[in-house]
């Protein structure tokens, strides 16, 4: 299949099994290729014309730095190995779907795999999914490095997968707890996928990662799905939602993947937890259910709500403003959190602990947040997830905490002086001089900075018109 073949098969598909969302799709691409190109400040994608030339259907972005995603067995849980027959059938290819978390811009996604590389993924013996830990893959920037389409899915290329080192995958562990959140969206949103073979789209998969109280329980049922047989628990289950600002709770019938609900049912005061997950609306032929799939956190304290609510709101300012990295300062934070929690806390009536009730414990929750959210007088800053390969690829990542705040607040002082200085004046200053000292070249790191941002300002552009 050609490159742009992917995107106009696909789109084929979806135009069969889904008009409504095939529409939303093609308008939202449709505005990010126009906005992209008539905004200067951001990086450029590129577009995918329709089969016959007369509009725009799809588009691509790469990177200039590693990319990492994230995999384990349920994250990935509906992975599928298909035939794919090519030209009339006279050659069949391999087809491998794999859903994965893509950490650098914190969405569900899949990894299409092709050929070898498919058989190798879902070869018993050579399986990453051999054991039950989370995975974290870097795909490095190579002479074709990884593309990703606005439809929603990685193409490898000649990036191949590395296994990233444990302090990235500990801080992306940490953006997948606390710095991923994803309320529904009607029509085509951010971490919308598709699983199809050849011929057709088998599911429809829309995500949402919010925080869960668990109403009722149901009995234990088993249906098909994708190729498999799921157990799974009904319950009755109220999710946090959130639209234009506001913030409620929204009651549905949902199943409980049988793994998950066989650790979380039989905890103790589950009527005063919450689970921190991701619950897929999944619509196949004839069928729509949600399954909670993947559970991130289990909440029992005051401590925990903190947390979660706290990136719940810096995630809200973040997508909100067209700033690279700044959310305001750290009393408007605490403010929008508290009033979050005065709204939902009937809802989560979790246990407070001595040590929890203090007045303080805003700020433990506060600086737990690190390195997501950083502060620097009373200023918070959200760093972007794609940061870290930015970092990784100039050997600035570092097991020092203390150390790493302050490679990122230089990065992020360079950064805000980008949008009010000169090129030739950035690398000239102290904090350009800081990098040299850890030899750096100013000039191409500067360089780099601005790409960075463009990226970053592309990303947030995307999500923005996404969650309309």
């Amino acid at each position: 299949m050609t490159d742009a073949g992917n995107e106009q098969h696909l789109a084929k598909l979806l135009q069969s099994f889904n008009r409504n969302m095939y529409l939303s799709y093609v308008q939202k691409a449709e505005k990010i290729i126009s906005d992209c190109s008539e905004d200067s400040t951001c990086s450029k994608v590129n577009a995918i014309r329709t089969p016959d030339g007369v509009g725009d259907l799809a588009f691509r972005i790469s990177f200039g730095y590693p990319v990492y995603i994230m995999l384990s067995h349920p994250i990935c849980k509906f992975k599928s190995h298909r035939n794919y027959p090519i030209r009339e059938g006279l050659f069949i290819a391999n087809l491998g779907l794999v859903p994965v978390f893509f950490s650098s811009l914190n969405i569900m996604t899949v990894l299409k795999l092709w050929g070898d590389r498919a058989e190798s993924f879902f070869n018993p013996v050579n399986s990453p999914l051999a054991d039950t830990e989370v995975i974290c893959w870097e795909l490095p920037e190579t002479s074709r490095s990884m593309d990703y389409s606005s439809m929603n899915f990685i193409l490898q290329h000649l990036s191949e997968p590395e296994a990233a080192d444990a302090k990235i995958t500990e801080i992306y562990e940490k953006y997948f707890r606390l710095g991923y959140w994803s309320f529904p969206k009607h029509g085509f949103s951010p971490s919308t996928h598709f699983l199809h073979g050849r011929t057709s789209i088998s599911s429809q998969v829309k995500i949402a990662k919010s925080l869960y109280i668990i109403e009722e329980i149901g009995r234990l049922q088993t249906f098909p799905m994708e190729g498999k047989i799921i157990e799974a628990v009904s319950v009755t289950l109220g999710g946090l939602a959130e639209k234009n600002g506001e913030y409620f709770f929204v009651h549905f019938s949902a199943f409980m993947d049988i793994e998950i609900a066989n650790k979380v049912l039989p905890k103790d005061n589950l009527e005063k937890s919450f689970v921190n997950g991701i619950v897929a609306e999944i619509t196949g032929k004839g069928q729509r259910l949600s399954l909670m799939t993947v559970v991130a956190d289990y909440g029992e304290s005051y401590f925990d709500i903190l947390a979660s609510l706290i990136g719940i709101i810096a995630d809200k300012k973040y997508s909100s403003n067209d700033l690279v990295a700044d959310i305001g300062t750290v009393d408007e934070l605490r403010e929008s959190v508290f009033n979050l929690y005065l709204d939902i806390y009937r809802k989560l009536q979790v246990p407070r602990t001595l040590s929890e009730s203090i007045s303080n414990s805003f700020d433990f929750a506060l600086n737990s947040m690190f390195p997501i959210l950083i502060t620097e007088e009373q200023k918070v800053k959200l760093v972007h997830p794609l940061t870290w390969g930015f970092l990784k690829k100039w050997n600035l990542v570092t097991e020092d905490n203390k150390e790493q705040k302050e490679i990122l607040i230089h990065l992020f002082k360079i950064i805000d002086r980008s949008g009010t200085t000169g090129f030739s004046r950035i690398f000239l200053d102290d904090n350009a001089e800081f990098f040299s000292k850890k030899g750096i070249n100013k000039y191409t790191f500067a360089k780099a900075i601005f790409h960075l941002v463009k990226d970053i300002r592309l990303c947030k552009m995307m999500r923005k018109i996404l969650e309309i």
